[in-house]
């Protein structure tokens, strides 16, 4: 098949993947899944009755970026809190359990008996010979966010990783996870290697990463709080980019693609996939591991961003929050290909 500039290049930056080294700092979520058959509903109260089948379960939130930079032969070194329970013994069983040619370091965590783990329960029913659908999710999410004392310990912990990697990828679920000293850290980490900011809902608060990477409806939002006006999600990705500052904005559209704004430069990148999305959950941890692992490896955003369009249009085809390996992105890559266009 003949190759395009970008493939080409795409194409070494995948090999490169399994020698990245990438910090993770955040919220580190359980989430447990609770699957069971039902046939009948509840005489005591409208609600299914449901015979347990099993449970498992798997890592969400920060945790999830790390698990999917280790499926991409990558190193993670994660730093964040969990409490000393179930979830977060097994949450952290599960990644230091990781398979494949990863590997994920769970060193920079630290384990808080008077804390709860962040854990999402979801559970999962349907009749005999279906599939089980999600019926209810129970959220469990610490009393407080943390002291001033364990954000100080946090800073400490991505002081002492921060040698051993090329690139960080910041994971902010809302949880109240970050301070101001830890986020004026992470800038000046930026000075000298990519920082990569994901925040749910205070993004303009990591102003000054290397790369903030909102989704669509977050970029809206986000706007809208710094009183900024667009005509086109183009438009809107260039404000971002010159407001927050950041050397870049990765703007992620869903089934639309994503868009690239920074330095000057603008692109979009379609699509790269089936329209017949399984499942959404954790494909934006996808994107973001991705991208952070392929900055670490060397890569500049543009390229970076290329290949992590290729990693979300295959983790989306899969069901739950699932990863991708390199073997899957050079099999996608591999097939015709449309171009991106400029605006």
């Amino acid at each position: 098949m003949h190759e395009t500039r970008f493939e080409t290049r795409m194409l070494e930056v995948i090999d490169r993947l399994g020698g990245a080294r990438v910090g993770v700092v955040g919220d580190l979520v359980a989430d447990l899944y609770i699957s069971g058959q039902s046939e009948r509903v509840s005489r005591e109260a409208p609600v299914l009755i449901v015979r347990y089948e099993k449970q498992w379960l798997r890592p969400g939130g920060a945790a999830n970026v790390a698990a999917n930079i280790a499926a991409l032969g990558a190193t993670a070194h994660v730093v964040g809190l969990v409490g000393d329970d179930m979830p977060g013994r097994e949450l952290m069983a599960t990644l230091t359990g990781t398979s494949g040619d990863g590997h994920v370091d769970c060193d920079g965590v630290e384990i808080l008996p008077d804390r709860s783990t962040i854990t999402k329960t979801r559970f999962l029913a349907g009749a005999k010979l279906t599939s089980r659908q999600q019926v209810l999710r129970l959220d469990r999410d610490p009393a407080e966010p943390p002291s001033s004392e364990v954000c100080t310990r946090l800073g400490d912990r991505i002081t002492a990783v921060d040698d051993r990697v090329d690139a960080w990828i910041v994971s902010d679920y809302g949880y109240g996870g970050f301070d101001d000293a830890l986020r004026e850290l992470l800038r000046t980490i930026a000075d000298r290697k990519p920082v990569l900011a994901d925040s749910r809902w205070a993004l303009e608060q990591f102003q000054g990463m290397t790369v903030v990477k909102p989704n669509e409806q977050e970029a809206v939002e986000l706007a809208r709080r710094l009183g900024i006006a667009w005509t086109s999600e183009t438009q809107l990705t260039e404000a971002l980019a010159e407001r927050l500052p950041a050397h870049a904005v990765v703007m992620t559209l869903g089934h639309e693609g994503m868009i690239v704004a920074g330095s000057g430069r603008t692109l979009r990148i379609p699509a790269w996939g089936s329209d017949e999305i399984v499942d959404l959950t954790g494909a934006g941890d996808s994107v973001m591991a991705t991208l952070g692992a392929a900055m670490g490896g060397g890569a500049d955003v543009e390229i970076a961003a290329r290949v992590a369009n290729v990693a979300g249009g295959r983790v989306v085809m899969k069901e739950g929050a699932a990863t991708v390996a390199p073997h899957e992105l050079r099999t996608a890559l591999l097939r015709p290909l449309g171009e991106a266009t400029r605006d």
